[in-house]
């Protein structure tokens, strides 16, 4: 009886850690929501990354990422370029990045 009882102690605290561990943020939440908006308020991208977004068609943009705001607000890069820290890459012939992102 006490063996099961321990056993029913045991299943019940792993069960409670497991929907714990579930619902805790693994990492630090991004500071460069996709679905964040800014129609009423264009600062809350600047707040929210003021290097790196901006408020563009009623989104925040990441602007070292984003392949249609690449460095700049609506800058986009060309047809087969990558956007990579701000700037338009062809990743199958740029000698920095060597086929991937961040090669540098």
């Amino acid at each position: 009886m006490a063996l099961t009882s321990r056993l029913l102690l045991l299943l019940t605290i792993l069960i409670i850690t497991a929907i714990q561990a579930s619902l805790a943020v693994p990492f630090p939440p991004s500071n460069h929501h996709r679905h964040h908006t800014c129609t009423h308020d264009p600062s809350a991208c600047w707040a929210m990354s003021p290097n790196h977004a901006c408020c563009f068609h009623r989104g925040c943009k990441d602007l070292s990422t984003n392949p249609f705001n690449c460095g700049a607000c609506g800058r986009a890069c060309p047809m087969g370029q990558r956007c990579c820290g701000g700037e338009c890459v062809d990743l199958s012939t740029d000698a920095n990045h060597c086929g991937k992102l961040y090669w540098r």
